[in-house]
């Protein structure tokens, strides 16, 4: 509750001015020499832990499910960066070339990007919306499957998978990219709340109690004690329970076994699981460890790197393409993002915005 006072109290008393995007912001951007430095009280397992997996290489679906930082591409890198002053600051995609410059991204206001393949991004014409839509050169295009009113997206390499919800239970839909060969593959007379897609199985949590994988070939849909709508990778599929635990169902038998206790987000990263840990409490909010390798140690602390008590999230960890992006959060005006090494260290800022 004191961290909560402290945060409404400087928000209240620090104003945002006009925001320009930059990667420095009176940041204390600690060196790498420097964070390697810090000692940490204890830097042995907290939370129990198998540390002796091998996590093997994560599914296609995995790049293009995850909740993005950056999306990137030859031109350059997107990511959403803070407009406009304190009262009226809102998000929008902003583009930085290869000579570091940045403008915003034209007709992309109130655009919220899911996806970004092959030049074009995927996601809705607003943020209170759930129509989906393809964007590309200051052009929407809507992607509907006939008039019905679809939402959660998950997207394959081949398709988009959505769902429409109805009293009698869930429709799950797919579509092409460009919106064509629209069909729907499954109906489960239950309220699906969230599902993953691997080759012909969609696994889902029902009802927030319920579990099940359908197999779109055989229509068999078949019922499970424990499961949810995780990550692919080799032969399991990672997912966080309701208990905040991290588990992997192995895919052949549908046998789950526990990870580590207390996860909230996780990415994987060099045969390595990242994770923020879980807790009622902030104490561990705002932390990154490392779990493999015989091995389940924090490499980083947003309280520590800022040098602020405050409450810190870390929003996103995303690892893709031998980078690991960060992007942390605390109370509606701040935001960070910035590339991570293995260790922990902060290899560059790639954007701030601190007014807290």
């Amino acid at each position: 509750m004191k961290k909560f006072i402290l945060i409404l109290c400087m928000i209240t008393l620090v104003g945002c001015g006009n925001i320009v995007p930059s990667a420095d912001m009176n940041v204390s951007e600690t060196k790498n020499e420097t964070l390697t430095e810090i000692q940490y009280e204890d830097d042995t397992e907290i939370f129990p832990a198998v540390t002796d997996i091998e996590v093997g290489e994560p599914d296609k679906t995995y790049y293009l499910n995850r909740k993005e930082t950056l999306f990137f591409d030859d031109s350059g890198r997107y990511y959403y960066s803070y407009k406009g002053g304190r009262d009226s600051a809102y998000y929008v995609l902003l583009h930085e070339d290869a000579d570091k410059k940045c403008s915003f991204v034209e007709n992309a206001d109130d655009f919220n990007a899911y996806l970004y393949k092959d030049n074009i991004f995927y996601g809705c014409i607003s943020y209170r919306s759930s129509k989906l839509c393809s964007f590309k050169d200051g052009k929407y295009n809507e992607l509907k499957y006939e008039e019905k009113e679809i939402s959660d997206y998950y997207f394959t390499d081949e398709y988009i998978y959505c769902l429409c919800r109805n009293d009698a239970g869930t429709e799950i839909l797919r579509m092409r990219y460009d919106g064509s060969d629209t069909e729907q593959v499954a109906f489960i007379n239950l309220h699906i709340d969230k599902y993953a897609v691997h080759g012909n199985n969609i696994f889902y949590v029902a009802d927030y109690i319920n579990y099940g994988v359908y197999d779109t070939e055989t229509k068999v849909n078949t019922s499970l004690d424990e499961s949810g709508a995780g990550v692919f990778c080799g032969d399991y599929m990672y997912y966080i329970s309701a208990e905040h635990h991290l588990y992997r169902m192995n895919l052949n038998d549908y046998v789950s076994e526990k990870i580590c206790e207390n996860v909230r987000t996780f990415a994987f990263y060099d045969d390595y699981i990242l994770y923020q840990p879980y807790a009622i409490n902030t104490d561990v909010d705002g932390q990154i460890y490392r779990l493999g390798k015989g091995e389940n140690i924090k490499i980083f602390d947003a309280g520590e790197f800022f040098e602020n008590d405050y409450y810190y999230d870390i929003f996103v960890i995303q690892a893709e393409d031998e980078h690991i992006f960060i992007e942390i959060s605390s109370g509606p005006y701040f935001s960070y993002i910035a590339e991570m090494d293995i260790d922990g260290n902060i290899v560059e800022t790639i954007y701030a915005h601190t007014s807290i």
